[in-house]
């Protein structure tokens, strides 16, 4: 995974999805459907990449542009790639952009079989898309770490982590969620496994249970001792037509149609264009960019309807690339092409450490690692990070072809993996090292997509020669 040096907090340019840089220009995503950015608007989402300022695809002037992070003035120098950022703006000028994470505080569990660490009582996703700032992974974690972290909730209250950022220290710590077990005699109430207490405040707000807020303070013996406050819009809307684009996760869902995205209400048309899936595949706990029009009722109408996920067939890979199609938005590694668009994140951790970076930069013989998904066979990169190669090590996720298996042997995207050596290691879905023949008892290469698998080890001559499997998701 990625590692790099500490770098501030902060926020200042692009969003949801956002163009291509340098000699890939905007990529293949583009402007919101209809025509472009044209009026006052409001975007929500996860910056991509450095060199301009693009937002679906549309450069964005952020000259004299206000910047915060956390409330505190920021500068563009303090961005990061995959911070997720709000930003205002009239036609293809940014007036403001704000930085403002989910959590920041010391790690207090780590769940290394699931990549789920607990930070400040809030359970954090980490995810193969998720940029990682101080560290390479979660095993270089340990509880008492102090972490930034940016990302979605969940329709279960789980934040999946976009950006996650390693801490010297920290006085001061933050969170976000929803109040529950209110009492306001006492000023006292929870978010999720964590115990606020406002009492000090000379002016505490009035706040009721499923309030969305901002607490800020200090912790003592576990409790968050608030010094700040504040109920918030979980995306913060725009005005009744006004343009709006929305990068999250549907937490309610009661249709293709009526659903919402980070609390937010959508609803969609006969007229509404899909990219990366179809209509039918919106649901609970799914990522997706969301680009239209804001209505009279505050619901967003939807344009446009981008998905960045799909957890049936998530694809990781790690390797050198073998070559890089500009034109065509592709680059190829272990043989597998994979897709760029307007909303990959591209990020360079290896030692030229580019800061605007793209597919232009990149020759065959560099080491990627890949985030991303499988779509109608085609596979779409959600996240591009050049490696260190002294810190890399060859790996292959993904879902195993139908009718693959052989004895020794099967295969993901087209590439065959081979488990013959008599030193490979095996592992369930849960990390219990299992045998071979267990492994091929468990996996059912008759489904599609098939189960998620991910291999370990080398690649040569069209063969990837694996010396540790392990099994990712049952589909």
């Amino acid at each position: 995974m990625s590692t790099s040096g500490l770098k501030g907090l902060v926020a200042a340019v692009l969003v949801l999805a956002i163009g291509l840089l340098g000699a890939c220009s905007s990529g293949g995503g583009g402007d919101l459907a209809g025509g472009g950015i044209s009026g006052t608007g409001v975007y929500n989402g996860v910056i991509t990449s450095f060199g301009s300022v693009f937002v679906n695809g549309v450069e964005f002037d952020t000259t004299g542009a206000s910047i915060t992070a956390n409330d505190a003035v920021a500068t563009e120098g303090d961005l990061e790639v995959g911070m997720k950022v709000r930003v205002e703006a009239e036609g293809t000028t940014a007036r403001s952009v704000a930085f403002d994470p989910e959590v920041i505080g010391p790690v207090e569990s780590i769940d290394t079989v699931n990549d789920r660490i607990v930070v400040l009582g809030q359970t954090v996703q980490i995810e193969g898309t998720t940029v990682l700032r101080g560290f390479g992974g979660i095993l270089d974690l340990a509880a008492g770490d102090v972490v930034v972290v940016s990302g979605f909730f969940d329709a279960e209250g789980v934040i999946r982590a976009v950006y996650v950022e390693l801490k010297p220290a920290a006085s001061v710590v933050e969170v976000k969620g929803s109040v529950s077990n209110l009492d306001d005699v006492l000023r006292i109430f929870t978010i999720n496994g964590l115990s606020v207490d406002y009492s000090g405040m000379a002016e505490p707000p009035a706040l009721q249970n499923g309030d969305f807020v901002e607490a800020r303070g200090t912790l003592s013996s576990g409790t968050l001792v608030a010094t700040h406050v504040e109920v918030e819009d979980p995306v913060g809307t725009a005005l009744p037509g006004s343009e709006m684009g929305v990068e999250g996760i549907v937490t309610s869902f009661t249709s293709a149609y009526d659903f919402e995205v980070n609390g937010l209400k959508v609803r969609t048309t006969e007229s509404t264009v899909y990219e990366n899936g179809r209509q039918g595949d919106v649901g609970l706990n799914v990522l997706v960019n969301v680009e239209g029009t804001v209505g009279d009722d505050g619901v967003l109408i939807a344009e446009k309807v981008e998905f960045l996920s799909n957890e049936e067939t998530a694809v990781g890979i790690e390797g050198a690339v073998e070559g890089v199609d500009a034109q065509n938005f592709t680059l190829t590694v272990f043989g597998i092409v994979i897709t760029v668009n307007s909303s990959t994140v591209f990020n360079d951790e290896s030692p030229a450490g580019l800061r605007s970076f793209s597919l232009g930069d990149l020759s065959a013989g560099d080491v990627v690692e890949i985030g991303g998904f499988v779509d109608g066979g085609r596979v779409v990169a959600v996240k591009v990070e050049r490696m260190d190669p002294a810190e890399s090590e060859f790996s292959l996720r993904g879902p195993v072809d139908a009718g693959s298996e052989t004895a020794t042997s099967f295969s993901i995207l087209g590439v065959q993996v081979d488990v013959s050596g008599s030193g490979v290691s095996f592992e369930d879905e849960y990390g219990n090292a299992i045998t071979a023949l267990d492994f091929f008892n468990t996996i059912d290469d008759t489904k599609d997509p098939g189960d998620i698998v991910e291999a370990d080890g080398l690649y040569q001559g069209g063969l990837f020669i694996a010396d540790e499997v392990e099994i990712e998701r049952i589909n």
